[in-house]
């Protein structure tokens, strides 16, 4: 038998590894496979949480900017939250917080919070169960000012509830521009035209003009003057400064001393002045609420003028109307230059018919343009008596019964103010028309009122200009039985319909050059005809003419203001 021999057990896999020297770098190899588990762990959570957080930022900023662009405060909160919806993060959008959302017609601030947890996926092995995340942006849109021209159609047509509604819809405009406006970053012009445009008398005084009359402040433009947007006229280095008619004041009918027709070639009236540069609400309404309808229609001077008042050369007027203290000293900037970056330029025209004929005294072969006219101006003033004296003996009596005899002199002084009355001379004869009289009297009557009219002071022929503005050519007609000066009047040198729409494209067209953003509104114009085609062509693109009648006149005009406000947002 043989002998039996006893042996180990054999060790397991787990012992053979304990006893071979290789195991040392195997558990080394292992604690790595772990620390590299848990570092790999953490870059996925972190690269998760990255992740999340910008897209978060990207919707926040997304959303901010396209908010700051809407309306009103509760459009920009609705439209954060519509860009936190579709991206399916509506969970992390905080709830808005004072002054997140500044919303003004001149600018708007929308601010945004985004907020929340992340479950972690290997991080939880080092105890990090989650992650925060969050982010906040800000968008800030800003146009700090804003001049607009307000062109307003006054003309007959716009009697009754038409020029109410007008009222109404205008200073509502006004209303809304400057409440969504930072204070003194909004200014207004208004321009009332009819047969013409009526500025201030500062306005008239500083421009370039060749006064002939103190009638009126109306100017008369070369057709040329159309085609850019400056004035012309003027002292500024931005104008040629070459004077600009005054235009004559006269109606194509009425009476003597008593043009105010609707006829009258302009108006003198306070409320047809137009107002410049009013940052003022109640100033502004004002104006709007006096203006009353009257005359014919020239939009080609009112659309003058509103770009006139836009223009960078204008600073000289407003810098004098700032003397003057018509306009806010806060204002030497406006106008200001059209490539201001931070300036939004507005026209809005209003008109409710189409332009109407005008008419002028033949200045090429001016029979009835300067001086002599037939019109002639006698001064006279009332004398109180004060004494008499004898020429030789130099005795002095206080009767003036002695006044008559031929050795004795009498001694009056003025008594009250100095009057006038006038006289028309016959065209074709030596007789003088006593208007004060109502009749006819010879040259040598008219000669002698140096003797015969009581306190005689002067005797003076006027011009034609200055005699226009007393006597209509009708009158004169009436009076002399001449219809000369009517048919130069009306058939000499005329502007029709058709050259104010020409001009009036023109002016609309070289203000839109540069830059100047031009609304308008045909008020219950034929649909299609010219009045309509002509403010299309005057606006800055279809979608920037409208059609109004008297009862959506107001919500035009909020359109209108609406659509400024985003054009301010997104400049």
């Amino acid at each position: 038998m043989g002998e039996y021999i006893a042996r180990p057990p054999r060790a397991g896999a787990a012992g053979r590894f304990l006893r071979d020297e290789g195991g040392s770098v195997t558990a080394f190899a292992f604690f790595v496979f772990l620390m590299m588990l848990l570092v790999g762990g953490l870059a996925l959570d972190t690269m998760r949480h990255e992740m999340v957080r910008a897209r978060m930022q990207v919707t926040l900023d997304r959303a901010v900017l396209a908010g700051a662009k809407s309306s009103d405060a509760a459009q920009a909160r609705a439209t954060v939250e519509d860009y936190f919806d579709k991206a399916e993060l509506a969970q992390y959008l905080e709830a808005e917080r004072d002054a997140d959302i500044q919303i003004y017609l001149n600018s708007a601030r929308v601010a945004a919070r985004a907020s929340g947890t992340l479950d972690t996926y290997l991080m939880k092995l080092a105890g990090v169960e989650t992650l925060d995340v969050g982010g906040v942006s800000a968008a800030e849109v800003r146009v700090p000012k804003l001049e607009i021209s307000l062109v307003l159609d006054v003309s007959g047509s716009m009697g009754g509830t038409k020029i109410s509604r007008l009222r109404d819809a205008a200073k509502q405009f006004v209303s809304t521009i400057l409440e969504k406006s930072t204070p003194g970053n909004a200014v207004i012009s208004v321009v009332p035209f009819s047969w013409s445009v009526t500025p201030p008398k500062t306005i008239f005084d500083t421009l370039a003009v060749d006064v002939t009359h103190n009638y009126s402040t109306c100017l008369r433009f070369r057709e040329a003057d159309y085609g850019h947007a400056t004035l012309t006229s003027g002292k500024s280095a931005l104008s040629n400064g070459v004077p600009v008619d005054q235009m004559i004041y006269t109606s194509l009918y009425g009476g003597f001393d008593n043009l105010n027709d609707s006829w009258r070639s302009c108006f003198t009236d306070e409320y047809m002045q137009f107002l410049p540069y009013s940052m003022n609400e109640t100033a502004l309404h004002a104006k709007i609420d006096s203006l009353q309808a009257d005359g014919n229609t020239s939009g080609h001077d009112g659309m003058n003028w509103g770009a006139a008042l836009l223009d960078p050369s204008f600073r000289q007027v407003s810098a004098e109307l700032i003397n003057t203290g018509e306009v806010d000293a806060s204002l030497s900037h406006v106008p200001s230059d059209y490539n201001e970056p931070e300036t939004l330029k507005v026209v809005v025209m209003m008109g409710d018919g189409a332009n109407t004929t005008s008419y002028f005294f033949d200045k090429s072969s001016p029979k009835y343009r300067g001086k002599f006219s037939d019109l002639f101006e006698v001064k006279f003033q009332d004398r109180e008596f004060k004494y008499a004296y004898h020429i030789y003996k130099h005795r002095i009596r206080y009767d003036e019964s002695k006044c008559g005899h031929p050795r004795w002199e009498c001694v009056y002084e003025a008594d009250g103010p100095e009057e006038s009355v006038y006289y028309l001379r016959y065209p074709w004869g030596d007789w003088y028309y006593s208007i004060d009289d109502n009749r006819w009297i010879t040259d040598h009557d008219f000669d002698d009122l140096e003797h015969t009219l009581d306190g005689y002071i002067s005797t003076e022929q006027l011009s034609w200009e200055m005699a226009w503005g007393r006597m209509s050519p009708s009158w004169y007609e009436d009076i002399t039985g001449d219809w000369s000066p009517w048919n130069d009047y009306v058939g000499s040198e005329y502007v029709d319909g058709y050259a104010k729409d020409s001009r009036m494209r023109d002016v609309c067209g070289a203000t839109k050059t540069h830059g100047v953003v031009v609304y308008s509104i045909g008020f219950e114009v034929p649909v299609g005809e010219r009045a309509e085609q002509v403010l299309s062509d005057c606006a800055s693109s279809s979608s920037h003419y409208y059609r109004a009648n008297t009862t959506d006149i107001s919500a035009v005009f909020n359109s209108i203001a609406a659509n400024v406000q985003n054009l301010r947002l997104t400049q």
